[in-house]
């Protein structure tokens, strides 16, 4: 019934500005009740490339799930101005419950604690994966100035003289979430985000610290965790 209540919002929506979007969130419109505390369960986050752990975050090569867990909790402090009390811990996949839900045709994997305790909320990230991508898309400048100008005769605009496509290097960070309350066992909010951190020429840790704080906000935003913080 929630799902449907969401789903019509936002087929509203998509009829006042003429585009569907996919979707990629859903906070429960009934959770009004700002957490005073929360525990954060995380997955082991995957890295695709280890060497890239090793050249930029060099002390947590062989432990990067730390790295993770202090840069989390250094971000939800700080985007909540500490009116949270977080607990951050990892956990073991195998000690999750595996769902799925949707929303319209976009099917979300989520995980959830066997058991809660007091009186709290649960947010679990799962599925975390980081990736060292270049990608490629049309370079609508340069196809534009071709077919007013023919070739040879780029106008005067550098994006046109760059080439029919354009390579993006950025650090990409996926992962799935859900909330859950510890008092009624009940999903209140879940999602999935893509986020990435593009990068001219060298891959930095200042890449990784963007991804996770950006992580942070899209996880907390629409929630009442950050009501009146």
């Amino acid at each position: 019934m929630k799902i449907k209540l969401f789903c019509c919002m936002a087929a509203v929506a998509m009829a006042f500005t003429g585009c569907a979007k996919k979707p990629t969130f859903f906070v429960d419109p009934e959770w009004t009740e700002k957490p005073t505390s929360v525990t954060v369960e995380f997955t082991k986050p995957m890295v695709e490339n280890q060497d890239d752990v090793k050249d930029d975050l060099e002390e947590y090569a062989d432990n990067f799930s730390a790295w993770f867990k202090a840069e989390l909790t250094k971000d939800l402090n700080l985007v909540t101005k500490n009116s949270v009390a977080f607990d951050v811990v990892e956990v073991n996949a195998s000690d999750l419950v595996h769902e799925k839900d949707s929303i319209q045709t976009v099917e979300f994997n989520m995980m959830k604690p066997m058991a809660m305790d007091g009186e709290g909320y649960y947010l679990v990230l799962s599925n975390v994966n980081f990736s060292r991508r270049e990608d490629s898309y049309e370079n609508m400048a340069y196809s534009q100035n071709v077919a007013q100008n023919g070739y040879g005769a780029p106008a005067n605009n550098s994006m046109a003289t760059a080439g029919p496509t354009i390579a993006d290097n950025g650090l990409w960070l996926y992962a799935d979430y859900a909330y859950y309350s510890a008092k009624t066992g009940n999903r209140v909010a879940f999602g999935h985000w893509n986020i990435k951190s593009k990068f001219a020429y060298a891959m930095t840790r200042g890449d990784w610290e963007k991804c996770v704080l950006a992580l942070v906000k899209k996880t907390l935003a629409r929630t009442p965790i950050l009501k009146n913080k």
